[in-house]
């Protein structure tokens, strides 16, 4: 199974947006949202109860927005994990199991980095209230930079106006310069356009990772169980 990850800096920051992109070109994939503590919504908080995790599948999920938009994007099934911390780690072995088996998934959601690895891992960043620079980066999603290979830049309006190019000295003053590597792609992109310049680019980058795990796995059925013909096309 292969695993994509679409994170985020600060809540609206278009996540969704980002996963329904991607969706778009990875046919066949199954898509999930893990939701935990304060992300939970107060309808769906009675139903955790004691557990410590519920996965809801497609059947239960008639009154979610965003994962209505994720299966009008082209995913196969849908499907919410809640989870309370203590039950994270168990909450998402769970999720995984519910993926048939051959199959890829593409989640939504911080928490999932919290506890778990992907094989590709997308982190949504974008400009503040103001419309420049980054927006706030809490402590918990810092955590995640490490683990981040693409970043992603959310916006509709032009780069230079927004302070794209000065998210790495950004990233820098806030002691993660670390995070600012050839081993990580940066992209302006935006997903309400077919014909953004930057969109093209970014999932070209996808593809790449995708394609350096299969090789790292050295398995020749992996791009194509990850929705891309034996060219490398999507």
């Amino acid at each position: 199974m292969a695993v994509i990850c679409v994170a985020g800096i600060s809540p609206g920051i278009g996540k969704t947006a980002i996963a329904e992109m991607l969706l778009g070109e990875l046919g066949g994939w199954h898509a999930a949202r893990v939701r935990v503590a304060e992300e939970i919504r107060q309808g769906h908080a009675a139903i955790l109860e004691q557990a410590g995790h519920v996965v809801l599948r497609t059947d239960a999920l008639a009154d979610d927005p965003e994962m209505e938009r994720l299966l009008s994007a082209g995913a196969a099934s849908a499907t919410v994990l809640l989870a309370e911390p203590r039950g994270l780690t168990a909450g998402l072995a769970a999720l995984r199991r519910s993926v048939p088996a051959a199959a890829n998934l593409l989640v939504e959601g911080n928490a999932y980095l919290w506890a778990a690895d992907a094989d590709l891992a997308v982190m949504v960043i974008g400009p503040g209230r103001g419309g420049k620079g980054l927006a706030r980066v809490r402590p918990a999603v810092r955590e995640l930079f490490d683990k981040i290979g693409v970043w992603v830049w959310n916006t509709r309006t032009h780069p230079t106006a927004e302070g794209f190019f000065e998210f790495p000295q950004a990233m820098a003053r806030m002691g993660f310069a670390r995070a600012i590597t050839n081993r990580a792609d940066y992209h302006h992109v935006n997903p309400t356009s077919q014909t953004h310049a930057g969109n093209a680019p970014f999932l070209a980058a996808v593809r790449r990772q995708l394609e350096s795990e299969w090789i790292e796995r050295g398995a020749k059925e992996f791009l194509r169980r990850a929705g891309f013909d034996e060219a490398g096309q999507a």
